[in-house]
């Protein structure tokens, strides 16, 4: 092979100063994207002990919410309805999600034929369970040292920065970079002087030319591929599911990579083949161009292909989208992005939330209700708690909506007192006094909709140190008063707390709606994404009953809505 070539590289000992401390301002950087294929579909075929190779669906209700690739080969797309499911592939495998149950204790797997949507709630907890597991044996495989940088962006997406372990393998497998030390930080590092023959990849943009006469950039991402696909083997070969990989310099990129051709690929995206690679791609699909932002930019250009937003000059994007957002557009098109993986992502809320058909008559009925939504909160905060993220809410909020999520909403929230302990017990009984609170104001019932949050995280000095007694076995049954609800007030405002603030909200059906942020964030992602979110493999929804976009997060709850909309007009 040709080793004709500048005995330099572009790279200087800086650069690979900035790789080993994982910055991102190294030009050497190595991020990855594990996404598993179809997540949820996988998760039911190896519990059912069934081939992947057979078309498969999870359906909520009476229509599916994943579906596997051999069923998207029949044309079976998600919220197509169950019937036209079996229609389009009559061999279909249907799986229903398990459910919460008005009255039960905990979520399980039911006949479909019992399941209705007045008695019972979607419960996704065996997917988070899979989703914990899964990222488990991913932590376990990397080395511990030097420290791992591992983002679980979603139930079924997780970030991987792997520069610092890249930079020690670098050295290992490359002794010219053990001369270095007597170089300044602006002297250029000695050329690599190899070639790669084999990327580890399925697909790599940007080796059509200088493929024999690679530089350090490339180097790194090499041997990225290579722990990727390691990690990849070793989710197939314990846990038997497959997923796709990107493998770029950049969150971005890493993320585009992953879904570039599924399943079970892995892309790389190469400093030079960033161009060839964004040039193909519709900028509706980069984060935050995807929704209201994306559509004032097609709007504004009339076009949404990168390919010819590229031609736009600076001075022009600012001067139509303003000065912050069309700086961020403009570099954001050219694969320009530097957010960081970060261990975990700010909790900003869990919700846990329920359309009821037929609506519910009396305060009993929504206690249930309640005691399951925080029994599916706790859940989460297990979940937190087992990725060793500690953290305790301050806030909860009660929503009541009468007339469903498209009606005006009437709210309670109190902020929780620091010496409360979160146990079921007291979370039950702040949710049950808001409760009280708002159906002695007004007409409450019947009501079509409630919802429990619990937001206004805070980092706990002493691990589970306020959520302790939930998650160790109760030593004596509760004291419960007169009315059969648990009285734990004496906790609720323990160590001569004052009372806490409460306020009322009262929402429009308008003002309900959630408002675009000012800048598009980089890569932050709300809490519903990593704890209870769908498949995260595409862009929102386009809901084929109203047509609305509808984000991951909410389409189980929009789903639900529609099957209580139709049930209330047939009545």
């Amino acid at each position: 092979m040709e080793q004709n070539r500048d005995l330099t590289s572009r790279f200087t000992r800086y650069d690979l100063a900035l790789l080993v401390q994982s910055s991102v301002k190294s030009p050497l950087r190595v991020i990855a994207l594990l996404d598993y294929d179809s997540f949820y579909t996988q998760c039911e075929s190896v519990r059912l002990g069934i081939s992947p190779d057979l078309p498969l669906c999870v359906q909520q209700w009476d229509a599916v919410i994943a579906v596997n690739y051999p069923a998207r080969r029949h044309g079976v797309v998600r919220a197509m309805s169950v019937d036209e499911v079996r229609s389009k592939c009559p061999d279909i495998i249907l799986q229903h999600v398990p459910t919460w149950r008005e009255g039960s204790d905990t979520w399980a797997y039911r006949s479909v034929p019992t399941i209705m949507p007045g008695t019972d709630k979607a419960a996704l907890d065996p997917y988070r369970l899979e989703s914990r597991r899964g990222l488990q044996l991913i932590k376990r495989t990397l080395p511990r040292s030097p420290p791992q940088l591992v983002e679980k962006a979603s139930v079924d997406e997780i970030y991987l920065d792997l520069s610092a372990q890249v930079y020690d393998i670098m050295l290992r497998r490359y002794p010219v970079l053990m001369d270095v030390e007597s170089m300044t930080e602006n002297d250029f590092l000695p050329s690599p002087r190899t070639y790669i023959s084999n990327w580890n990849a399925d697909s790599v943009f940007g080796t059509e030319t200088e493929l024999n006469n690679p530089d350090w950039d490339d180097i790194s991402l090499h041997i990225g591929s290579e722990i990727v696909r390691d990690l990849r083997r070793k989710l197939y070969d314990e846990m038997k599911y497959t997923c796709s990989a990107g493998i770029a310099h950049n969150k971005l990129l890493a993320k585009l990579a992953s879904t570039y051709r599924k399943p079970n690929h892995q892309t790389i995206i190469l400093r030079r083949g960033t161009h060839e690679f964004l040039t193909t791609t519709k900028f509706t699909k980069l984060h935050g161009l995807g929704g209201d932002l994306g559509v004032q930019v097609v709007e504004k250009f009339q076009t949404n292909l990168i390919s010819e937003l590229l031609q736009v000059p600076l001075t022009e994007m600012t001067k139509a989208m303003g000065t912050t957002i069309g700086e961020w557009i403009f570099d954001i098109i050219r694969g320009e992005e530097h957010s960081k993986v970060n261990p975990r992502t700010h909790v900003q809320s869990m919700l846990s939330a329920k359309t009821f058909v037929p609506k519910i008559v009396s305060i009993d009925q929504a206690s249930k209700w309640l005691r399951i939504f925080v029994k599916d909160l706790l859940g989460r905060l297990e979940e937190l708690r087992s990725e060793n993220y500690q953290v305790c809410p301050t806030i909860i909020t009660l929503n009541h909506l009468i007339e469903g999520r498209f009606g005006p909403s009437r709210s309670k929230q109190i902020t929780i007192p620091r010496s409360t302990l979160i146990t079921e017990r007291s979370l039950f009984n702040i949710a049950h006094d808001l409760l009280n609170q708002i159906v002695a104001e007004e007409k409450s019932w019947p009501c079509r909709s409630l919802s429990l949050r619990i937001s206004g995280f805070q980092k706990v000095s002493q691990p589970g140190s306020l959520i302790s007694s939930y998650f160790t076995p109760k030593s004596n049954p509760p004291d419960r008063s007169s009315n059969g609800f648990i009285d734990d007030r004496h906790q609720f405002h323990a160590a001569g707390e004052p009372p806490a603030y409460q306020r009322d909200v009262h929402l429009s059906s308008s003002e309900n709606q959630a408002l675009p942020s000012e800048k598009p964030s980089e890569y932050t992602f709300s809490e519903e994404g990593p704890l209870h979110t769908l498949e995260s493999e595409s862009e929102p929804y386009s809901c084929p009953h109203c047509k609305m976009s509808i984000h991951a997060t909410e389409v189980l709850e929009h789903l639900d809505w529609h099957v209580a909309l139709d049930l209330s007009k047939a009545n």
